[in-house]
């Protein structure tokens, strides 16, 4: 029997950490980056309850919302979305704390994915988008899979492209990473190809400024990810699912998990490409969600 995943989050007590404590003092400041433009024709702030999510949006028709990686924001999709929206509507989001989103109070120990999902909801809701296609890079794919396991009945469809897979990981552990990070002078905006796999610099450079937009709230959502297992949603999915992988990084391993554990699922993969294949490889990332969408 598959567990019943939590729909809401756990935070910890008074006195832990936050990702900005956790960083070593002598760790780089990122200078803040402005977000690139896109080719959004329409734009919004929408208030939920704990932050204000920004949204952009192109085209006209079916609605199909798109989430960015965790560190990412709505530019992530800006050479794709033109391709997507000639028959629909695409509706880009930036995720609590992420990009132009804000949230009200400060980083807390943890931010899992359900908290995640309930105000992208919310968003959604003002939107008036009663049922909408779900598409996700990474911390995108794991809050749409999240909505779409939860809430059937407001999915069409749901797409992954490089989406970490993974069951829960105990709080001993999450904590245990937090050490083993201090100790190897980690900080949240320093990052290595060899973890996701990026061939082409510029996505490298974007990706590094948009994780520093992020701020002390970036290893807080990292540490509530591991702690989501957003495997025990996948079963529960009723909807037409398409995973988008690549041959590079280190998402390529969950492509056997997808498959194991998502019942209606297609499997593509981009040979050649880093794992933010919709940035790299944009108009073949486009013309297999386009073929996969009805």
């Amino acid at each position: 029997m598959t567990p019943t995943p939590p729909l809401y989050g756990r935070r910890t007590a008074l006195g832990l950490l936050t990702a900005a404590a956790a960083t070593p003092a002598a760790a780089p400041v990122l200078a803040q980056t402005p977000m690139p433009p896109g080719p959004w024709d329409k734009e919004g702030n929408i208030a939920t309850s704990a932050g204000t999510l920004h949204w952009v949006s192109v085209g006209e028709g079916d609605p199909l919302v798109l989430l960015h990686k965790l560190g990412g924001w709505v530019a992530d999709w800006r050479h794709i979305a033109p391709l997507l929206a000639k028959n629909r509507r695409i509706i880009a989001i930036d995720l609590p704390a992420h990009g132009a989103s804000k949230m009200w109070g400060p980083a807390p120990y943890m931010m899992t994915v359900p908290e995640i999902m309930t105000q992208l909801l919310a968003a959604i809701d003002e939107m008036g988008l009663t049922q909408f296609h779900i598409g996700g890079n990474s911390l995108g794919g794991l809050a749409g899979a999240a909505i779409a396991a939860l809430f059937p009945d407001r999915i069409k469809t749901v797409t992954l492209v490089s989406a970490s897979l993974i069951g829960q990981i105990s709080r001993k552990d999450i904590a245990q990473q937090d050490i083993d990070r201090r100790g190897q002078g980690l900080s949240d905006g320093v990052l290595g190809t060899d973890i996701f796999g990026t061939m082409v610099p510029q996505v490298t450079e974007e990706m590094i400024a948009s994780r520093a937009a992020v701020g002390p709230w970036l290893r807080p959502i990292e540490r509530g990810v591991g702690w989501s297992n957003i495997n025990a949603y996948l079963p529960r999915i009723q909807c037409k699912m398409l995973l988008i992988n690549t041959d590079r990084g280190n998402y390529t391993k969950y492509e056997a998990v997808g498959k194991r554990l998502i019942p209606h699922l297609t499997s593509v993969i981009i040979p050649n490409s880093g794992s933010f294949v919709h940035q790299e490889r944009p108009a073949e990332t486009a013309a297999i969600i386009n073929k996969f969408l009805p």
